[in-house]
């Protein structure tokens, strides 16, 4: 449903060098307090966990969805110490970065609708826990791309990945730095999509990894080798937390006429896989007179 993508490509070095440390990225995962966004926002009927596969997907494994993703601030605030945020702005709770600035992300939103800076509220809130201030800034959704794309956004909030019930013969594209509107890496993916000639090659090892492993899934002509490179993938996911999931698997209410028949109780609502109701064959729906 939503997750936060830190912008490994963003232009500002030290913001680049705390997104791309692993260490900070779970620390802000862990600093998440999930099951208050579920309740508070969603009743209690999302997923708590992290931004992969749903538990639909054959690939679905526990460890995908918890890695990293459970309420511990006292773990969260090790990490930080750990990679020397020890320094609080002046009769502040805010630590500072290794430059001197305090400890202040700005997550941008496309200014769609107030969920997105309803949940933003609360990560707010959990994550002055762990001295790091969040700003909210929407814009426009061309605005809000073309701002990550070029490296001037820090992190961005926006739906999770898109087709989250794969089989093992579905390419995980999505998964790996291959296309530039992959907000947590537009330069790597920008450099795939273009053959190196714009962009840049990924820099860190588990991200260019996944590009290795996205190209063995395409010369691998069998299910279970192909499911195989799944699993590696996911894997590098839950404990790279390339982006930060927040909640997922919330229900989608349908109307349905009393008199049309043939419409399932329950289904997956997504673009994909599915086109929506299109997997359901609407062809086939009726009237009963």
């Amino acid at each position: 449903r939503l997750a936060l993508y830190p912008n490994l490509n963003v232009k500002d070095e030290a913001w680049r060098a705390l997104f791309r440390d692993v260490r900070f990225r779970r620390a802000l995962s862990l600093a998440v307090n999930r099951h208050e966004i579920n309740q508070v926002m969603y009743y209690g009927l999302g997923i708590e966990g992290n931004n992969t596969v749903l538990p639909g997907s054959p690939m679905f494994k526990e460890h995908y969805r918890d890695a990293w993703a459970r309420f511990d601030i006292d773990m969260a605030n090790r990490l930080l110490d750990e990679m020397g945020l020890t320094a609080y702005d002046d009769g502040d709770d805010f630590r500072l970065m290794p430059d001197g600035r305090r400890l202040e992300i700005i997550i941008e939103t496309a200014g769609e609708d107030t969920e997105q800076s309803d949940v933003l509220e609360l990560v707010r809130d959990s994550w002055a826990q762990i001295g790091v201030k969040v700003y909210t800034k929407p814009s426009q959704r061309e605005v809000f791309r073309n701002r990550i794309y070029a490296g001037e956004s820090q992190m961005s909030i926006w739906p999770g990945y898109e087709n989250a019930m794969p089989t093992p013969d579905m390419s995980p594209e999505e998964f790996a730095p291959t296309r530039q509107t992959s907000l947590q890496w537009p330069q790597w993916g920008q450099h795939y999509e273009t053959s190196g000639m714009a962009g840049t090659a990924p820099e860190l090892p588990d991200a260019a990894r996944l590009l290795e492993l996205y190209e063995q899934w395409f010369d691998s002509p069998s299910g279970p080798e192909r499911g195989r490179i799944w699993q590696d993938i996911l894997d590098l996911h839950a404990d790279n937390v390339f982006t930060i999931g927040l909640i997922s698997g919330v229900l989608q209410p349908i109307v349905v006429a009393d008199k049309l028949r043939n419409v399932p109780e329950v289904g997956v609502y997504n673009w994909n896989p599915g086109a929506h109701l299109g997997i359901y064959l609407p062809d086939t729906f009726w009237f009963d007179e």
